[in-house]
C-alpha cells in the first residue's frame, strides 16, 4: 500500500477535516507514493521512537501529537524531522480528529474510567465525553480504579468530598473547558495538565478535580487504532507495531 492510501483509510474513521483549526494533523513528512510494508503508532515521535523504528524497519509512523506544530526554523541534523527524512519514514499525525472519532482517544478514555450512558456534549465540541458511573464512588476508590485501568504511577487530585457519580472526561489538556463541566452538572471532572489556578476554583465551587498525566491517558488509545488498522489492512499484509508502551517521565 502506499502513504496516500493509509491517509485515506485513517480519513473514513477519524476525518482530518474534523480537526480543530489550530491543529497540524495529516501528511506531515514523506510522499504520498511512497510504499507501506509496517506501520509505527506511537503518541509522540521522539529520537528513541525513531530508533525503534529504524530497528523494526517502519515505513510510516502514524502519531497522535504532530511531531510539526510550529513553524520550524531550522531542520539539523539528529533532529526528529531530520532524521524521519533521511531515512524515508514517512509521518503521519492523527490529533484532535482522533480524538473527536466515535472510537477514538475519548470515547476509549469513557471505558477506561468505566463510565455508563456516555454522551457527547455538544458544548465540549466533540472534544470530550459525560457519564456516568453504574455506583457512586468516594473519589478515593475511584481514582485507584483508574490508575489500575490505565497501569499509570500516579494521579493528581481535589477532593471536594462528593462522591463520584457523574463525570466529565476530555483527553489532553482540557482545564478551559472547567465552566462548560460545571454547566453540565458533573461532580468530577478528568483532564490533563491541570495548572494550580484551575484545582483552586475547584476548590471555590465544589468539584471534583482528576488530573490524568497526558501520556497515560492518550496513549491509551493506540491499541484501539491498532486494531482498526489491522482490521482494514488486513488483506494488504500490513504490520502494524506500537512503538510507545510505557511513559518515560517518571513520577519518583
Amino acid at each position: 500500500m502506499k502513504v496516500k492510501e493509509i491517509y485515506q483509510l485513517i480519513d473514513t474513521f477519524a476525518p482530518f477535516h474534523t480537526a480543530e483549526s489550530y491543529d497540524n494533523c495529516g501528511l506531515l513528512i514523506g510522499s504520498e507514493q511512497a510504499t507501506v510494508n509496517k506501520i509505527g503508532l506511537a503518541l509522540d515521535i521522539t529520537n528513541p521512537i525513531i530508533d525503534l523504528a529504524i530497528q523494526q524497519q517502519i515505513d510510516l509512523i502514524v502519531t497522535h501529537h504532530p511531531l510539526i506544530f510550529h513553524p520550524l526554523k531550522q531542520i539539523l541534523a539528529q533532529t526528529p524531522v531530520y532524521r524521519l527524512i533521511q531515512h524515508g519514514i514517512s509521518h503521519i499525525a492523527a490529533h484532535t480528529n482522533l480524538d473527536k472519532a466515535e472510537q477514538g482517544t475519548n470515547t476509549v478514555l469513557a471505558e477506561r474510567y468505566e463510565l455508563t450512558q456516555v454522551t457527547t456534549p455538544e458544548c465540549l465540541e466533540n472534544l470530550g465525553r459525560m457519564g456516568q458511573l453504574q455506583q457512586p464512588l468516594p473519589l478515593e476508590q475511584y481514582i485507584n480504579r483508574i490508575k489500575c485501568n490505565l497501569g499509570c504511577d500516579g494521579i493528581r487530585c481535589y477532593d471536594a468530598q462528593r462522591p463520584v457519580h457523574r463525570v466529565v472526561s476530555i483527553s489532553g489538556s482540557g482545564a478551559g473547558a472547567i465552566k462548560q463541566v460545571l454547566a453540565l452538572g458533573a461532580d468530577t471532572f478528568i483532564t490533563g495538565d491541570i495548572k494550580h489556578d484551575v484545582f483552586v476554583e475547584a476548590q471555590n465551587v465544589g468539584l471534583n478535580l482528576i488530573e490524568v498525566n497526558h501520556f497515560d491517558a492518550e496513549n491509551q488509545v493506540l491499541p484501539a487504532l491498532k486494531e482498526t488498522l489491522e482490521t482494514i489492512c488486513k488483506a494488504q499484509e500490513i504490520e502494524v507495531v506500537i512503538l510507545s508502551v510505557t511513559n518515560q517521565v517518571k513520577i519518583i
